[in-house]
């Protein structure tokens, strides 16, 4: 089974939430039916290379979940819960078959599939002066499937997006007081839905498992939850190397390391980089410069037990930037006065930051870099992947950054 891939959107909300994927059929079934009897249903629904991947969350009432479905079968199956008081929450295609969660609801719907652009335009057109709104879209060989329901106010629904084209639709829509209530991405190409809403809201898209792990860890202690959950192919790293792309650089440790290295604890999931003095230092993602240290001359013995470990002058010069979500990325050991950003800079992936050095506690010239939560001082590290091959490089290994060259 290939590496999946996630496209999420995170929204406030309380309460229990619990996200598997990777499920066969019967461990889905197994899962849903412990969190059934603890109050909790299914609120996504994604699947990938014939495996399952859900997010349940507290709700009440019936629910039926289906997969698998010919065009025929899910026909058959709406036309008898419709009129139990079950709407389609949930509507996916795998494959050449359908998925679909239906649970308690009232009011018109509409479920269509396989539509052109102009197809959906047209639907879309008639449904919404009837008051009814987009609910669940999905894309697939570039044909859209979409439901409808009762709804009031704004609605938006782009797609064939690029990349760029949707995060600069999102930030419009955010200010408006839109929010996300579909997000999915095929070939590159970005399809979403806005209606009004409120409050925070972080997404993500084709991010790795390690790196969706660590978002939606993040994320749930300040009272976000899942509020849609896509999967695909072609999962990409949220980091790529802090350094020029096509070079290559030997890890002196990282990715949770055993002693005697230093990389452990609170820096489980920090590395160390060989790195020659004067190598240029690039941003690893993009971000916004939150502070700099860059005037230290003294380097200090890795034994040496007279500069603690939480000062400042320990790590040397250090540039930290700020992402979105609230993540932070740390370059620490700079080259004296060799910083290339000021605080508030705006810096786009690949960016030179500074020169690498070596001051402050370092048994030699090398870039220790490390992503922290939420973080306005140095902590825990956090767990993260690297560039198209979601790599977790380990003490040892030699690595190529795909960074700007």
């Amino acid at each position: 089974m290939g590496d999946i891939a996630f496209n999420t959107v995170w929204q406030p909300g309380t309460g229990t939430q619990w996200v598997k994927w990777g499920m066969t059929d019967d461990e889905f079934k197994a899962h849903d039916a412990v969190f059934f009897h603890q109050g909790l249903r299914v609120t996504s629904l994604a699947f990938h290379e014939g495996r399952i991947a859900a997010v349940w969350r507290p709700g009440t009432g019936t629910q039926w979940v289906k997969w698998g479905m010919t065009d025929d079968e899910f026909k058959a199956h709406d036309a008898n819960f419709f009129p139990q008081g079950l709407r389609v929450t949930t509507f996916v295609l795998h494959g050449d078959r359908i998925a679909a969660v239906w649970r308690p609801g009232t009011g018109t719907q509409w479920v269509k599939w396989g539509m052109t652009d102009d197809e959906f335009t047209g639907h879309d057109s008639v449904f919404f002066p009837q008051g009814l709104r987009v609910t669940s879209l999905f894309m697939r060989n570039g044909r859209i499937a979409a439901v409808w329901q009762p709804g009031t106010g704004t609605q938006w629904v782009k797609w064939g997006l690029s990349f760029g084209e949707f995060a600069a639709f999102d930030r419009q829509f955010f200010a408006e007081g839109l929010r996300l209530t579909s997000l999915w991405s095929e070939d590159g190409r970005y399809a979403a839905v806005w209606r009004p809403g409120s409050g925070e809201q972080w997404w993500s898209s084709r991010r790795c498992e390690v790196d969706f792990s660590t978002e939606d860890g993040a994320y749930f202690p300040r009272g976000l939850r899942i509020a849609s959950l896509g999967a695909q192919d072609d999962p990409f790293g949220a980091y790529k190397y802090p350094w020029k792309g096509g070079d290559s650089r030997r890890v002196g440790q990282g990715n949770n390391s055993t002693p005697p290295d230093s990389h452990t604890g609170v820096q489980a999931w920090a590395f160390d980089f060989d790195m020659d003095e004067g190598t240029e230092v690039r941003a690893a993602r993009s971000g916004t410069v939150e502070w700099v240290q860059e005037s230290l001359t003294t380097n200090i013995s890795p034994s040496s037990t007279t500069v603690p470990a939480d000062s400042r002058d320990y790590w040397g010069n250090v540039v930290r930037l700020r992402h979105a979500g609230g993540f932070t990325s740390w370059y620490f050991h700079l080259k004296p006065n060799e910083v290339r950003v000021n605080v508030g800079d705006v810096v786009a992936q690949g960016d030179v930051l500074a020169l690498s050095g070596n001051t402050g506690r370092s048994s030699g010239p090398h870039l220790h870099f490390q992503v922290q939560a939420d973080s306005t001082d140095w902590g825990s590290s956090v767990a993260h992947t690297f560039g198209a091959d979601c790599q977790q490089p380990a003490t040892g290994d030699t690595v190529t950054s795909d960074n700007a060259g």
